[in-house]
């Protein structure tokens, strides 16, 4: 186990502090390009002294439609040194949502990748963005400056290092249940929670953290970029999700640990079974949403251990973690050591423990979550109600102080005087052998409440009839908890993240859509 590493409380120190250190060492890893640590250091002096150069000043925001690459990095931190405020954008976003996004946080500058450009150019006149810069080239996009314009090799002025509760960024949150808001982001906290994941993840020497998720979200920034550079390690990344290969990147990049969303989980363990699933050197896999079921299957085949952990983009992308020599099958794990936790009722009073409440967590230590929403003060303090962030996310707590996911709490469905969890469903139809991914939902009951809809994106070749799904639900589930309603999608609809889009399917009808009832399927009740 390595060593806590070093204490730093900004980007600036953190960068400059670990080229010092590690000068010629690599330190990010991307499909073709690789920085060492002095490389990361230049390449982000001279991004900020281009960013001055224009007349960016502190607190001003730069935003990044980006994927993956060093550009995204050399941004990120050279912004950091320029004071400005970095709002990295989903590259998912089209239409309006991007526009609104961009509308609200008005940045002074904006970098965008050419192959993004059709979505953005149709808002450009009516956002009247000052500063733009395109990374690579694409019809139409000739007429905004290069990348290679921006980075000045003009000495950089000297400019205050930023306070640890000063602003680096500031990240949407996925809207899945209502307008995305921007959750500001502190110096402090970004570098509070990758120290955490670093004392829980086994790191070693030589370890190398490997990430096929976007660095627009917090997971690629704190779990992977930060917590290496910070233990003085590689981070590694892959331009998107390719489940197909995945094991066999990670084997070529040498990576130790890897980060992974149920989602991904459940596609790598419907992959066929190959050799390439155990010749690799990852030993560690930090997850979210693993199933009892799953999990030691999952981690029997890949031959790997997997460390439970929960969090957010408000309150560290790491707020809930497994100890690494006392996992609990099942669990996300206990509080690390910047936060406090508590389970509780509609009321906001403690539930006692094994009771279903609501997660509320608060800092221990100063500016270490979210400092609020960029200009939503109503939203900002609803979510801290009674002095605690309120999570929006119902777990429970065992005697020993482990946490378990139960579900979102806006997601719950009431059914004929029951509530139930959309997870617990999903997880049943997930483990038949026809269905791919399952997304579960209420839709509106002629009788009040809700009837439960499943809508199911089945394996390559696979097929199922409608009867035979709902039978499977009833010989695995309460008779309340079994669909309504089951839709067939060639695809369910994902954030670039590999979030499904529940708010797109919550409530809709029509479609191609099996009825239990009109099929005739009786459910045994008690």
């Amino acid at each position: 186990m390595l060593a806590p590493p070093e204490e730093y409380h900004d980007l600036v120190s953190l960068v400059r502090g670990k080229a010092a250190k590690n000068g010629g060492r690599t330190a990010v890893v991307f499909p073709d390009a690789r920085r060492t640590y002095a490389e990361l250091d230049v390449e982000s002096d001279r991004v900020a002294s281009g960013l001055v150069r224009v007349g960016f000043t502190r607190g001003e925001r730069v935003a990044a439609l980006l994927f993956n690459g060093p550009e995204f990095l050399e941004l990120w931190f050279g912004a950091a040194k320029a004071g400005a405020v970095l709002v990295p954008l989903n590259t998912g976003l089209k239409g309006e949502l991007l526009r609104y996004e961009l509308e609200d946080c008005q940045p002074k500058g904006l970098v965008v990748d050419s192959r993004l450009w059709e979505v953005y150019a149709p808002h450009r006149s009516a956002l009247g963005i000052p500063q733009e810069w395109r990374v690579g080239s694409a019809p139409g996009v000739e007429a905004v400056r290069p990348w290679e314009e921006l980075p000045s090799d003009a000495p950089l002025p000297a400019l205050a290092t930023p306070r640890p509760q000063d602003a680096a960024s500031i990240l949407y949150t996925s809207g899945t249940t209502g307008p995305p808001k921007g959750a500001v982001i502190p110096h402090e906290k970004l570098l509070t929670t990758p120290r955490e994941i670093g004392r829980r993840s086994r790191l070693t020497e030589g370890s190398v953290l490997f990430t096929a998720l976007p660095l627009f979200h917090c997971n690629a920034q704190e779990m992977t970029t930060l917590t290496a550079l910070l233990y003085d390690l590689t981070a590694a990344f892959d331009d998107r999700f390719h489940a197909s290969t995945f094991w066999e990147t990670a084997a070529r990049v040498e990576a130790t640990h890897v980060s992974l969303l149920i989602s991904m989980i459940n596609v790598l363990f419907k992959q066929p079974e190959k050799p390439s699933d155990r010749t690799h050197r990852v030993h560690v896999a930090l997850t979210a949403g693993a199933t009892r079921d799953l999990w030691p299957r999952f981690e029997q085949r890949f031959g790997l251990k997997l460390i439970e952990l929960y969090g957010m983009t408000e309150c560290g992308c790491t707020t809930l973690m497994n100890p690494p020599d006392a996992v609990r099958v099942g669990s996300v794990g206990t509080p690390l050591g910047f936060v406090e936790a508590e389970v509780v009722d509609d009321d906001d009073r403690p539930v006692p423990d094994g009771t279903r409440g609501e997660l509320i967590v608060r800092p221990r230590t100063p500016f270490t979550m979210f400092l609020g929403y960029h200009g939503k003060a109503e939203q900002t303090v609803d979510a801290w109600r009674n002095l605690w962030f309120h999570t929006g996310d119902y777990v429970t707590r065992d005697a020993e102080g482990y946490y378990y996911f139960v579900d979102r709490k806006k997601d719950v469905i009431r059914r004929r005087g029951e509530n139930l969890a959309p997870y617990d469903v999903e997880s049943v139809l997930n483990r038949h052998p026809a269905v791919f991914e399952s997304v579960v939902v209420g839709v509106p009951s002629p009788l009040g409440e809700e009837d439960v809809k499943a809508f199911v994106q089945l394996r390559p070749g696979a097929h199922v009839a409608p009867k035979e799904l709902f039978e499977f639900c009833g010989e695995h589930l309460p008779y309340f908890m079994v669909p309504r309603f089951v839709e067939f999608l060639e695809e369910i609809p994902k954030t670039a993240n590999q979030k499904a889009q529940r708010f797109v399917l919550r409530g809709r009808r029509g479609g191609v859509e099996h009825d239990r009832e009109t099929l005739g399927v009786v459910l045994r009740k008690p």
